[in-house]
């Protein structure tokens, strides 16, 4: 699937958002923007073409005009269509390519709590897909309202909708995916390890408890996250020490404890490897109070 891929920040930001219903023999006229259009049919089938090339835009389905491309109806609609469409901008769109969606895993990003720059983020935005409306036209409808009674302040509050509708694109597209299966029992591994960090690893246990073959387990979460379940275990476990080192005063064997190791060197030893610190110089250096 062709797709859009907006690195954030900067973020797109809504211009307008409207509804139109066309009467049968409607043709859309030609266009030349410098915004992203966004156009959701939810009735009927109007018939675009961007650039001279066509698209059918049937119920269900949307299409992104991109800035500086002209578009323009090629035939008029046949019954009563629906559109909803939304004009964004993007500051850095010059450089943006049309490209093939990326079946690899997205890895972890290596954060922390300590962090004062904001971690980077992509939005992806299919070119012409189908799309959930029982899911997206309520947010529409929503946004519609929002944007007829706008004020300086509520005029944030509409580019977080518009937010919201593009992670609800952007999920759909996902669970529409050949791996949304994979995917979602990759995120099944993770969050069973999550909650069961303070017990010691069993394979055994996590396949009778999910039900699948730990190998297929291990093939999911590897396409989900890039990691195996045993590195993903450490990623979680070092997460959860660098919080608790960070912000409370328990011992260190405690804090090894609650984060699943039961051999306080093998715990030290781990951290180091992660953070280049031992669990007592972590605290040191970034514990939050002294006492």
């Amino acid at each position: 699937m062709l797709v859009v891929e907006l690195p954030v920040p900067p973020f797109p930001l809504l211009a307008t958002v409207g509804y139109t219903l066309w009467q049968k023999g409607i043709v859309h006229a030609q266009r030349l923007f410098d915004v992203y259009d966004l156009i959701i049919c939810t009735k009927g089938t109007l018939y675009m073409e961007e650039n001279d090339i066509q698209y059918v835009l049937k119920q269900g389905m949307m299409l992104l005009l991109e800035p500086r491309k002209i578009h323009s109806g090629f035939h008029p609609t046949e019954s009563e269509t629906e559109v909803y469409w939304i004009h964004f901008q993007y500051p850095s769109s010059d450089n943006l390519l049309l490209k093939e969606r990326s079946a690899s895993p997205q890895h972890l990003l290596q954060v922390t709590n300590q962090d004062i720059v904001s971690p980077p983020a992509i939005i992806e935005i299919p070119k012409f897909a189908a799309i959930d409306v029982r899911t997206v036209v309520p947010l529409l409808e929503e946004m519609i309202k929002l944007h007829s009674l706008l004020t300086l302040s509520r005029s944030f509050e509409l580019q977080i909708l518009f937010s919201q509708l593009l992670i609800h694109i952007q999920n759909g597209m996902r669970q529409n995916s050949p791996n949304a299966r994979t995917y979602e029992i990759g995120e099944k591994v993770a969050a069973y390890l999550a909650d069961h960090l303070e017990y010691p690893f069993d394979s055994k246990r996590i396949e009778h408890d999910l039900n699948y073959h730990f190998d297929y387990l291990a093939r999911c979460l590897k396409e989900y996250s890039g990691m195996s379940p045993v590195q993903y275990r450490h990623h979680l476990q070092i997460d959860r020490a660098k919080r608790l080192l960070t912000h409370t005063k328990l011992p260190l064997a405690r804090v090894g404890e609650q984060c699943g190791f039961q051999d306080i060197n093998y715990f030290s030893r781990l951290l180091k490897r992660h953070t280049s610190f031992t669990p007592g110089e972590y605290r040191k250096k970034y514990q939050l109070f002294h006492t």
